[in-house]
């Protein structure tokens, strides 16, 4: 018998094995709803109809060739081609194809579209999240900054001061000696502000404070 006499039948029976095991492994993830999120739901749903209809038509065109080959009895061939059995898979093929546009108009567009707009509204707040952590950290490093510049801005007194005992100069680190209010002014913060105590005034100014105790 001629190879290509045989290959047509064989090569049906062969898609009727493959589109067997692909609508039982579609119908089968319907049932166990492992199927997550409806827009993929109702592409299996799709896929489930296509490989339907693909299955009878091999089954019927299977049925049809490998009966001309003899491997059937022949009664079959002139069952299948008869013009109204010859009707029913085109007509399964319109079936599905009208059904698979109403799934897509019906459920397949609105879900794209849901989830495009999901998509949308995630990547906003994705953004929106961006944003304000990069707002945070530049908050944050501004801080820091600034907390830096106070921090070499800030000027103390440590340790021991060594003072004369007479005329009261201190002695600087690079071992100067200096006056009193300017070596606070050089190393601290404060300000310097002259004035005379009540028993320097006493001994300086006497008639000035006898005057006032007079008055």
């Amino acid at each position: 018998m001629p190879f290509f006499k045989l290959f047509t039948p064989i090569s049906y029976w062969l898609l009727i094995a493959l589109w067997s095991c692909i609508f039982i492994f579609y119908v089968r993830r319907i049932i166990s709803k492992k199927v997550e999120g409806k827009l993929f739901s109702t592409l299996v749903i799709i896929l489930a109809i296509d490989a339907f209809r693909t299955l009878f038509e091999s089954v019927y065109f299977g049925a049809w060739y490998t009966s001309l080959v003899g491997f059937i009895p022949k009664s079959i061939h002139d069952m299948l081609v008869r013009p109204e059995l010859v009707f029913i898979p085109k007509f399964l093929n319109v079936i599905a194809a009208v059904l698979i546009i109403f799934i897509v108009i019906r459920h397949l567009v609105p879900e794209e579209e849901a989830e495009r707009e999901r998509q949308i509204t995630y990547l906003k707040k994705l953004e929106k999240e961006i944003h304000e952590r990069k707002q945070a950290k530049r908050e944050r490093e501004d801080y820091i900054a600034k907390l830096q510049t106070a921090l070499k801005e800030i000027k103390t007194l440590r340790g021991i001061l060594p003072l004369c005992s007479y005329c009261k100069k201190i002695r600087n680190d690079k071992g100067y000696w200096e006056q009193v209010d300017k070596y606070i002014t050089q190393y601290s913060q404060a300000d310097i502000s002259h004035c005379i105590c009540p028993e320097c005034m006493k001994k300086h100014y006497p008639e000035y404070v006898n005057r006032q105790a007079e008055d």
